[in-house]
């Protein structure tokens, strides 16, 4: 009995009829007097084939409709050859060079869920085509593959063109969790910026706001301070803090830039307000942690500066009552107790940083031994 479907591969594959014929995994045996076995199996091979076309005209309801799977499969199969080298190489570029390929859509998670989708596309029409290699299928991978880079260079040009910097994802490690990146320094009006990505609800990022607006208070004036408290329903229930987005700073040695969400109430990832932002975000937070701080777009931290933990009455006890935001405020005006403890490191790293991109100015912040301690390590 002829094996039809090996016919199909073989022929998808080149070979002619008469090595089809001749090959015992086939099953094809001529008639005597039939003549060349080639020509006999490929005169049985149309001839079936248009009997079947025959049935498929006349045919009522489900005969038809079963007809027309295989070349309803085989179009998914072409789709799928051509949207997973597509996407493949969309997400391998973007995971590559963060920003700007990936700035306007991060290839974590979001590419890699489109590649994900594409390759079940192309495994579910494979597993129901008879055709799985054949020149129309060449042809839908080098279309993919075309659909890819003309997709990603359009991205990238649009990126460049609204603004979006190139950085840097390869980093390297600086004191107390930071890393540093080889990036050109990113300013706002002249200023080093310093940008906080995070939530009020988050008690990581509640517990980290004391130590930022303490070493913004170093280089000018800060007003707009309104305290709040993290989810009361989350782990850290309470933990005490100061909202940053209502802040304002005056200085002529750092630009205050935060995106916070302020619901105290819902944990979620703010909204940013430009693809400076998201290049920043895509780059080194893909993961999506909070909250996400960096210094002049060279120096990156991301999640707690400060463990929420230590702002309780008892810090040895997670589950102890928090202190209250007074509480918090009159430890650090006095730079003494368990909460000031858990967050000088980073108050003083982040007055180093400062400087450093500040090429040593304030020199009255320059100048404090603590910071110094920092600025050496910084190099």
């Amino acid at each position: 009995m002829v094996d039809w479907d090996l016919v199909e591969r073989r022929r998808s594959k080149g070979w002619d009829w008469a090595r089809i014929a001749s090959d015992e995994k086939v099953g094809f045996q001529a008639d005597e007097g039939a003549g060349d076995p080639g020509r006999a199996l490929r005169a049985l091979y149309y001839q079936r084939r248009s009997k079947a076309k025959r049935r498929s005209s006349t045919d009522e309801g489900g005969e038809g409709d079963k007809a027309e799977e295989p070349k309803r499969h085989s179009r998914l199969a072409v789709a799928g050859y051509v949207l997973a080298p597509a996407f493949a190489i969309w997400f391998l570029l973007a995971l590559a060079f963060p920003s700007p390929v990936g700035t306007f859509v991060p290839a974590i998670p979001w590419i890699a869920l489109l590649l994900a989708a594409a390759g079940f596309l192309l495994a579910f029409g494979l597993l129901r085509s008879l055709e799985r290699w054949n020149l129309p299928l060449r042809n839908a991978t080098i279309v993919g593959v075309a659909l890819g880079l003309v997709l990603t260079g359009a991205i990238t040009v649009a990126a460049i063109a609204a603004g979006c910097p190139t950085l840097s994802n390869a980093t390297s490690a600086a004191p107390v969790g930071w890393q540093k990146a080889s990036n050109p320094m990113w300013t706002i009006g002249g200023e080093p910026a310093l940008f906080f990505y995070g939530s009020v609800a988050c008690p990581y990022c509640s517990a980290s706001s004391w130590a930022v607006v303490k070493a913004l208070q170093q280089f000018g004036t800060v007003s707009g301070i309104q305290y709040d408290r993290s989810s009361t329903t989350d782990v850290y229930p309470g933990t005490p803090e100061i909202i940053l987005a209502t802040l304002s700073v005056q200085s002529q040695y750092v630009a205050f830039h935060v995106a916070e969400s302020t619901n105290d109430n819902q944990i979620s990832s703010p909204a940013t307000s430009s693809c400076i932002d998201q290049a920043y975000v895509s780059t080194y937070d893909s993961g999506g942690g909070i909250p996400f701080v960096a210094a002049g777009g060279i120096y990156v931290h991301t999640n707690t500066l400060v463990s929420p933990g230590q702002l309780r009455v008892d810090p040895a006890n997670a589950n102890s009552a928090p202190l209250t935001a007074a509480q918090v405020q009159s430890q650090v005006d006095s730079a003494n107790g368990p909460a000031w403890n858990a967050m000088a490191a980073q108050v003083y790293m982040l007055e180093a940083m400062i400087v450093k991109l500040n090429h040593g100015l304030p020199t009255s912040v320059a100048n404090d031994a603590n910071v110094q301690q920092y600025l050496n390590q910084l190099g």
